[in-house]
């Protein structure tokens, strides 16, 4: 079973470690500050987990919203939690988008890329992007700056515990495979001394300019780049690798 099928269900949904609504809402802002999309516009919030980001870009009332993913127990969440007029859930996979031209953005947040063993999987999700976009319509993709998880994750964090009770505890272990540039994450429930559950993501974390020629062979121009949604310069020690691009 590939790992996000497994991993992206209820069963983990509190180690996940979404943000707070505090954060959701800086994200969401910063989200249409680098948009500009026009009253009536059509956006796609790809890989919408629960729908944090798709309900509070539809609660201004100018946007059709559309929020695409794979997990159903996350979008059997997001239908009970958000009732939002504006926006749709539909279950889909980011590798087979059936909308065509129908788009004014897509929007791909919190490291939602990368998931899949090759490069060309990966790039196809770009491709399929396009297809989904209206001409000039523009791509938003949120994604993990690998320099700041080694050094922040791994080398500070690596494997750690959390204890439940006396009989209960968690362990998170966070490692880079440096050979294939991959993210990985697993997470162990253990009861009474014995592993009850484990899961976890394996994510290949690419760099700026390896984004940034995927984007351009895939029919898009690179508007901007941040590090953080605050619009800071991407560097070495920023949080996130920001890109904003429009389709050729």
């Amino acid at each position: 079973m590939e790992w996000f099928k497994k991993f992206y269900t209820k069963d983990f949904i509190n180690v996940v470690g979404f943000a707070s609504n505090e954060q959701t809402q800086l994200e969401t802002r910063f989200i249409l500050s680098v948009l500009k999309l026009a009253p009536g516009s059509k956006i796609l919030d790809l890989c919408c987990g629960y729908g944090r980001h798709t309900h509070l870009i539809a609660q201004s009332g100018d946007y059709e919203v559309t929020g695409m993913d794979l997990s159903e127990d996350y979008l059997d969440i997001a239908k009970k939690t958000f009732s939002t007029p504006g926006v749709k859930f539909i279950k889909g996979d980011m590798r087979d988008i059936s909308f065509k031209n129908y788009f004014d953005a897509v929007i791909n947040m919190f490291t939602s890329f990368g998931f899949f063993e090759s490069d060309e999987e990966n790039e196809n999700v770009i491709k399929q992007v396009n297809k989904s976009l209206k001409k000039r319509g523009l791509f938003l993709l949120d994604y993990e700056n690998k320099f700041y998880f080694v050094f922040n994750d791994v080398f500070k964090k690596g494997k750690y515990w959390e204890k439940l009770d006396d009989n209960n505890y968690i362990l998170y272990e966070n490692t880079y495979d440096v050979m294939n540039e991959r993210e990985i994450f697993n997470v162990h429930f253990i009861e009474n001394g014995r592993v009850k559950m484990s899961g976890g993501y394996n994510i290949k974390l690419y760099s700026f300019p390896e984004i940034s020629a995927m984007l351009k062979r895939n029919g898009f121009e690179v508007l901007g780049v941040w590090g953080d949604y605050q619009a800071n310069v991407y560097s070495v020690r920023s949080k996130r690798l920001i890109t904003l691009s429009r389709k050729i």
